[in-house]
């Protein structure tokens, strides 16, 4: 393929990934809500683009469980159901225990060592969140707490798998909107932490199972709401 072939399609894939973002961190501020209709022609005009990435990434959120497309009405948000919660956090759990079961058995000292340092790392910044009741960077965090136990694993089907499950980028956290809530679940990961650094598998899956329960309760409160 020509250079300036290979160029155009990298520059397309960039578009596509972006578009893609945008819609879903749309959906995740709550400007786009469940049942919501996605206009091609709007995110093309408001991020400068032709419809064709925007198709792509609608597809792409499409393949994610985002968007459903109805056949002459367009493609709309999602709107989750109970079931669809449940699936995705017993999906998670198993997952998320896995990774963790790994981490605690596979990584020598210094390596655990590194670990257990970008986790507090983490948590500090969790739990200056949790003070300032600020919620959208408390998500962050925790969806960087999560995914780094499952990098220090080096197993990269677990990790994609993972992304297709981790339901911050379905839902907001609407149920959990003052500081004490978000304490509650700092001391949570906090309690998974103490038994990753004590390479205590039972105690750390047993941790994350009882946090993980917590959250997608929460959740299905939202759905509900």
């Amino acid at each position: 393929m020509p250079r300036e072939g290979i160029d155009s399609v990298s520059h397309r894939q960039v578009f596509r990934e972006e578009i893609r973002n945008a819609i879903r961190e749309a959906i995740f501020s709550g400007k786009l809500n469940p049942g919501d209709r996605i206009i091609e022609t709007y995110w093309a005009k408001e991020l400068g683009v032709s419809q064709g990435p925007v198709r792509e990434a609608i597809r792409d959120l499409e393949a994610m469980g985002l968007v459903e497309t109805v056949p002459f009405k367009g493609s709309r948000i999602r709107t989750l159901t109970e079931k669809d919660v449940r699936d995705n956090y017993s999906v998670r759990i198993c997952l998320e225990s896995k990774s963790i079961r790994d981490a605690i058995i596979q990584l020598d000292d210094q390596r655990m060592a590194e670990l257990v340092g970008h986790l507090r790392t983490i948590l500090l910044e969790m739990d200056d969140c949790a003070n300032r009741g600020d919620l959208r960077q408390f998500t962050d965090c925790d969806t960087l707490f999560h995914r780094a136990i499952i990098d220090a694993t080096g197993n990269q089907v677990l990790l994609k798998l993972w992304e297709q499950c981790n339901m911050r980028n379905w839902f907001r956290f609407s149920a959990l909107t003052d500081a004490t809530s978000l304490r509650q679940l700092q001391s949570g990961h906090q309690q998974i932490l103490e038994a990753i650094c004590a390479r205590d598998v039972k105690t750390a899956t047993s941790m994350l199972e009882d946090h993980l329960t917590g959250l997608m309760d929460g959740f299905i409160r939202g759905v509900k709401a």
